[in-house]
């Protein structure tokens, strides 16, 4: 049995990372936001993920509980769309601090506990976003990009260690920041279907699929992976 934290996306790809964890065994902490406390996981801890101290925490919650910390999920992710002109240096912290700090901290603050298992590893959620650009989701596109950067001098500095660092790139992926996306379009069975004439499973993905990754990206059979950034998006970023 693994002892996995989950921090942020409850209501998201989180929450099914945590299901597909608990199906495997394994004993889930999931720190959101309040109102997030039902669900699959056997510790809930009420934290915002904009908080710096959020992650430590959640992290000394786990330590109370179970003593032992395995895996470090991190599934929060905040996107803000304006033309550059609208854009406030508000909006740009507010990015930062969910999909760039937030990932450092929560390494940080995990440690230690890691350090004493036996088979560590942290995974970052991050977005194909990282690999093309888009317009208007300026501070998202930069912050996914740093999150790269982020793995790849974890995975240095903590591969000595045995703690490994991986980042899973989601794409076109049936999730509820998805499903709100294309809610909000003028015509979105058009551009729904251009999306997924593009890709070349030509689908949507779903949430079950990208949890896939991230459960073996933190099981001892991925033992010999680290610093890796790996899409799962139908191949959209292959061709």
């Amino acid at each position: 049995m693994a002892r996995i934290l989950i921090i942020g996306s409850s209501a998201g790809l989180g929450r099914t990372v945590a299901r597909a964890c608990q199906a495997a065994g394994d004993w889930v902490a999931m720190a959101d936001g309040p109102a997030d406390a039902a669900g699959p996981w056997n510790l809930h801890i009420p934290v915002n993920p904009a908080d710096p101290e959020a992650p430590a925490r959640a992290v000394d919650a786990v330590r109370v509980d179970q003593g032992a910390l395995d895996a470090v999920v991190v599934a929060a992710s905040l996107v803000q769309a304006a033309p550059v002109g609208q854009w406030t240096s508000a909006m740009w912290d507010e990015a930062a601090a969910v999909n760039l700090r937030l990932p450092f901290l929560a390494a940080q603050a995990a440690l230690d506990l890691l350090g004493a298992s036996a088979h560590p590893g942290i995974v970052f959620i991050s977005s194909t976003a990282t690999l093309r650009g888009q317009p208007l989701t300026h501070a998202y596109q930069a912050t996914k990009a740093g999150l790269a950067g982020l793995v790849r001098s974890l995975a240095a500095e903590l591969g000595p260690r045995g703690i490994r660092v991986n980042v899973a790139l989601v794409g076109w992926v049936d999730t509820p920041q998805t499903r709100a996306f294309w809610s909000g379009q003028e015509d979105a069975d058009a551009g729904r279907q251009a999306v997924d004439g593009r890709i070349p499973l030509r689908r949507h993905g779903r949430a079950e699929e990208a949890a896939a990754l991230v459960r073996y990206l933190i099981s001892p059979a991925a033992s010999y992976i680290t610093g890796a950034m790996i899409p799962v998006d139908g191949g959209d970023t292959a061709v």
